[in-house]
């Protein structure tokens, strides 16, 4: 026989996602555990911010670099 497993209630932070159906979330069993580690991954009402150090760097290519050396730059 199987076990039949309840949805439990959306919490706060879920208000405004398009994801709600009956006050239950449609993807997540237990949507207040999503929401212990910051944003939902599937929260539509919210945009997730990375904020990284490595984001203000860009790559130069290997290439590009050896032509900037044998130009002398």
């Amino acid at each position: 026989m199987k076990e039949v497993l309840e949805k439990e209630p959306i919490v706060e932070q879920c208000i405004g996602c398009d994801n709600i159906e009956d006050d239950k979330c449609r993807m997540w069993m237990s949507p207040a555990a999503k929401w212990r580690t910051g944003i939902c991954p599937t929260a539509t009402h919210m945009k997730a911010e990375v904020k990284s150090e490595h984001q203000a760097k860009v790559r130069v290519g290997q290439q590009k670099q050896k032509k900037a050396r044998a130009k002398g730059k």
